[in-house]
């Protein structure tokens, strides 16, 4: 791929961006505000999500740096520990990182346009993952036009939702919620919520919502200047993401009664029909069109790690076949075809669940081993230092192993759902190491 053909570091700020912007953090907060009904506790909960991704950012940064290779976990895992393990990565990121995030943007993109082109949600879904695959089938030169452009339309419509709340308070007649953030004043036991189960269980769906923070790390290779880019990607996605979330819950719980957020999946449009009831359905269209940049990243990411793993083994060269703008047209045909499946048989909450716990897990795998990789590569030069590297890795794995435990203590069925998924990439494996 000459120069010319690579992402540069503004597209893979921009990828970072849509693929953590997607549809957790305008359903999670339906989730949490049942058992967590404190509007302190709600951004304690997102701030604790935050600290989370950006000490993951910080190690992911100097990996990707180290090794030099497109492919996320599945390359990651591979150099630390061993190839078997680093496949069944590539399995999950394939399944549970890209296919059924894919899926469930696709099923609020569905909820949020639905009424306003009055068609079933799951066809504007597959309607919408077709569109947007076919248009990263044309190459490196057209996925970074669309990239660019739907990342800044979401960030200008997010924007828009956290000022209006406010400006119609001011300036109108605008009535917020009887919520109070003081802790002191709110009529809550903050600190017994935030060292509940029921707060573990809720970080999972923040977890999710801030997902894809490592996102330009599974296409490293392919971006320009990755010893800079990359961790100026991840870090700075990171960052920006942060303060919009803690700014839309604000905006969220400042507006919309608890009763009316609890269970509830689409909170963008409760938030906009609260705001706009006259123009609800019209609204509500051009929020669903800002999820598009978000299923666009992934259809960017995605595809990598599919494309490396036809690299390096023969019974998946098929992976990496490219079309004549140099896309791989096999593996993006096949996030295309699995997400589409996926859309039509599970539900969001099942998904959402299945995803943080799979990829919580082989985070804490590829984390961990930043001190084994220092170990291995101590004298290449050319890298991103994560400061503190060592105490970020433990801080970031403790945090999510207790995540982990109070969700699946809560819910077997995740577990065993999670252990069928790694078992079967181990005799996939088997199959295509020959």
């Amino acid at each position: 791929m000459s120069i010319t053909e690579k992402y540069s570091k503004n597209v893979a700020v921009n990828v970072v961006i849509s693929n953590m912007i997607g549809t957790g953090v305008f359903t999670s907060l339906g989730y949490q505000v049942g058992s967590i009904p404190s509007w302190f506790s709600i951004l304690i909960l997102w701030f604790i999500g935050s600290i989370i991704s950006l000490l993951g950012a910080f190690c992911y940064a100097e990996i990707a740096t180290r090794i030099g290779r497109s492919g996320g976990e599945y390359q990651f895992l591979s150099t630390i520990y061993n190839p078997a393990l680093g496949f069944i990565a590539g399995w999950i990121s394939f399944i549970v990182g890209f296919s059924a995030p894919i899926a469930a943007v696709g099923l609020a993109i569905g909820e949020h346009t639905g009424s306003g082109i009055n068609m079933e949600e799951r066809t504007i879904a597959t309607i919408i993952i077709l569109i947007i695959g076919l248009v990263h089938l044309f190459g490196v030169k057209s996925s970074s036009v669309f990239q660019n452009i739907a990342t800044r339309l979401k960030i200008l419509l997010i924007s828009l939702l956290i000022l209006m709340p406010v400006l119609m308070y001011y300036l109108g007649d605008f009535s917020p919620t009887n919520l109070i953030l003081n802790p002191y004043n709110n009529g809550q036991d903050d600190w017994d919520l935030i060292f509940s189960s029921e707060f573990a269980i809720s970080l999972v769906y923040v977890c999710f919502s801030y997902s894809g923070w490592n996102a330009s790390i599974y296409f490293a290779s392919k971006i320009d200047d990755p010893v800079r880019s990359i961790p100026y990607s991840v870090i700075t996605g990171t960052i920006v993401v942060s303060i919009m979330y803690l700014l839309l819950n604000s905006a969220f719980l400042f507006s919309v009664d608890i009763d009316q957020l609890s269970g509830h999946t689409d909170i963008g449009n409760l938030l906009i029909e609260t705001l706009f009831p006259k123009n609800f359905n019209m609204l509500s269209l051009f929020f669903g069109i800002a999820l598009l940049a978000t299923l666009s990243s992934m259809l960017i990411s995605g595809p990598s790690v599919l494309a490396t793993m036809g690299k390096d083994y023969t019974r998946l060269r098929f992976l990496n076949v490219k079309n004549r703008y140099s896309a791989p047209y096999i593996s993006i045909i096949s996030l295309i075809i699995i997400p589409i499946c996926l859309l039509h048989t599970s539900s969001f909450e099942w998904l959402i669940k299945y995803i943080g716990v799979c990829l919580s897990f082989f985070s804490v795998l590829v984390v961990i081993g930043l001190p084994i990789l220092r170990n291995k590569n101590n004298t290449n030069t050319n890298v991103y230092e994560a400061p503190f590297g060592t105490i970020m890795a433990i801080v970031f794995s403790l945090i999510n192993l207790w995540m982990i435990y109070h969700l699946i203590s809560s819910d077997l069925k995740i577990l065993i759902s999670a252990f069928m998924t790694i078992f079967s990439g181990y005799i996939l494996y088997l199959f295509v190491r020959k």
